[in-house]
């Protein structure tokens, strides 16, 4: 399974930076999802939105890498694009003009704001990231 993280970051990054127009003109910018990274996953674990097997807690809490492209790896990727559409899709609701790109952002700086005693996000060697 590939994921697209840093095309998608690119993408929202020319959007966001030229407003949605000229060269930020994308069209279906809202089919995007978040991005697969390292730090989502760790947010939406903190907030009780993941859960992940015992074993596998284990490793990410002992960080023990992952390997790339390993089933494990894929799921909390995979699992973390599902939770942002699951947020996209009950914020929306409430605020229609809500994206996928608004809840990574969001997603993404309550990972910034995290204390040194949570837990840690999974380890995984690769460029994807």
């Amino acid at each position: 399974m590939a994921f697209y993280k840093r095309a998608q970051l690119t993408a929202a990054m020319l959007y966001e930076a030229f407003g949605g127009e000229g060269p930020g003109d994308l069209r279906r910018v809202e089919q995007l999802t978040v991005f697969a990274d390292y730090k989502l996953p760790q947010v939406l674990r903190r907030l009780g939105i993941l859960h992940y097997a015992p074993h596998l807690a284990d490793r990410v809490d002992r960080r023990e890498p992952l390997e790339a492209g390993s089933r494990e790896e894929i799921e909390i990727r995979a699992a973390t694009v599902w939770a942002g559409e699951l947020m996209r899709q009950t914020l929306v609701s409430r605020s229609p003009q809500i994206t996928a790109l608004h809840v990574d952002y969001w997603l993404w700086r309550e990972g910034q704001r995290q204390g040194p005693d949570i837990q840690p996000y999974h380890r995984t060697r690769t460029i994807y990231y």
